[in-house]
């Protein structure tokens, strides 16, 4: 009987020890999933922390293989530098903007696998930019049209050459802002006679109805707004000439541009990221896609519902319970406990080192493959999302080894006092 005791110990000690083990990883899962992947702060922290927002424009927007896309949001508008670019894209959406936005869907996609959302909302808002494009285009090419230089245009007298080649000059122009260029110089109409202007604008407007490369709308548009682009020609106020014209040419244009990206959006103009997801992959469906959503929404759920509180009962109560099978020992109360607690919190601590230098690289390695799979996807937006993986796994790393250095700690504390339980026990009569 006396042999069977220390073997009964012995298997029960190794039973808590699993149910330690077992516990403290359920701890650290629970407590990075509850704390970090179910909070929509660990999210947004971590996207402002990377600059993800000034990226965007700086390096997303300005993206070689998303130059065409960007150019057709500005309406195919020529812009000077890429400094324009930027500045333009920043007036159209704002900084704020695109963060409440992004915010906002990240808050609904915590919802949802918090379980407080019953379906997944993830979407941004463009209502708000693609109504601020026209204005903000027309504006800009106005600016532009208030900096170019108006030249003599070296008229004399009224002959209808004469006037022709002044209506060529305008038409040039015209053809210019229908293409979205803002042409650099324009001849000055205030030098020319009042009845000379007459003639060269109907020259002009003539030639500009006439020649080919207007779509029908734009052409309507034209022969509808005569009167407007008369009264500054006749005026001699060139300036004014171009900057009407350019709404009546560029506008049909800038138009076009937003139908183009409406098509892309969803009826009350958003665009939802999840279709986007599939059409980039090409090999899931949405529903399918919802479908792998919904089941890691189930397994965070039960993850989440076993509790931090279930996890820390299983690591103090087995922890406490191996002590006392040990009683009246002392020094085995006291040692078995702490080579437990030792051999756990090191085991997760290197763990967690491991992980810090490995998962990081893995979530980056992982994601430009799977962009490498994807034509679609411009290499800027898969560096801005590398960056963002490798900062989420150094965070979600960072959860496992502080916890593990506090029971490394208490380990071999209780195994240093197991070695001076002789003075303990004197204080204690019922230990051994």
């Amino acid at each position: 009987m006396g042999c069977l005791i220390p073997l009964f110990r012995a298997f029960v000690a190794l039973v808590l020890f699993v149910i330690i083990f077992v516990g403290f990883l359920s701890y650290l899962i629970v407590n990075n999933v509850a704390g970090k992947l179910l909070s929509a702060d660990f999210y947004t922290n971590t996207l402002e922390s990377e600059d993800t927002y000034n990226r965007i424009y700086n390096d997303v927007l300005l993206d070689g293989e998303l130059e065409q896309t960007t150019g057709r949001l500005l309406g195919d508008i020529q812009i000077a530098s890429h400094q324009e670019v930027v500045e333009l894209l920043r007036e159209i959406m704002p900084p704020e903007y695109i963060q409440s936005e992004v915010e906002g869907a990240i808050g609904r996609t915590v919802d949802y696998f918090n379980e407080d959302a019953e379906n997944l909302g993830l979407y941004i808002d463009l209502n708000l930019p693609l109504n601020n494009v026209k204005p903000v285009m027309i504006n800009y090419i106005d600016k532009r049209i208030l900096e170019l230089e108006v030249e003599d245009s070296d008229f004399s007298g009224c002959s209808l050459n004469a006037a022709q080649s002044v209506a060529d000059t305008f038409r040039v122009m015209f053809d210019q802002l229908a293409g979205g260029v803002v042409p650099k110089s324009a001849p000055s109409l205030e030098e020319i006679k009042p009845v000379c202007r007459v003639i060269i604008f109907e020259l002009a407007y003539g030639s500009l109805i006439d020649g080919a490369g207007l779509n029908e709308s734009t052409s309507a548009i034209l022969e509808n707004s005569k009167e407007d682009l008369r009264a500054p020609f006749e005026n001699g106020d060139t300036i004014q000439v171009l900057k009407v014209s350019a709404r009546l040419l560029a506008e049909p244009k800038i138009d076009t541009a937003i139908d183009g990206v409406r098509e892309n959006l969803t009826g009350t103009g958003q665009f939802d990221l999840i279709s986007q997801i599939v059409e980039w992959d090409g090999d899931r469906t949405e529903s399918q896609l919802r479908a792998d959503l919904a089941g890691g929404r189930d397994w965070i759920s039960k993850a989440s519902n076993f509790g931090d509180m279930t996890s820390l009962v299983m690591v103090i109560g087995g922890t406490a319970i191996m002590g006392l099978i040990f009683f009246p020992t002392l020094s085995g109360m006291l040692r078995w406990p702490g080579t437990t607690l030792i051999i756990t919190g090191g085991f997760f601590f290197a763990v967690g080192k491991i992980a810090q230098s490995k998962v990081p690289e893995a979530l980056s390695d992982a994601w430009e493959t799977s962009a490498d799979r994807v034509s679609d996807v411009p290499p800027a937006v898969t560096d801005l999302g590398t960056d963002i993986l490798v900062s989420f796994g150094s965070q979600l790393t960072d959860g496992f080894v502080a916890p593990s250095i506090t029971m490394l700690t208490f380990g071999v504390i209780l195994l240093s006092t197991s070695f001076s339980s002789i003075i303990l026990k004197r204080f204690i009569p019922v230990l051994k």
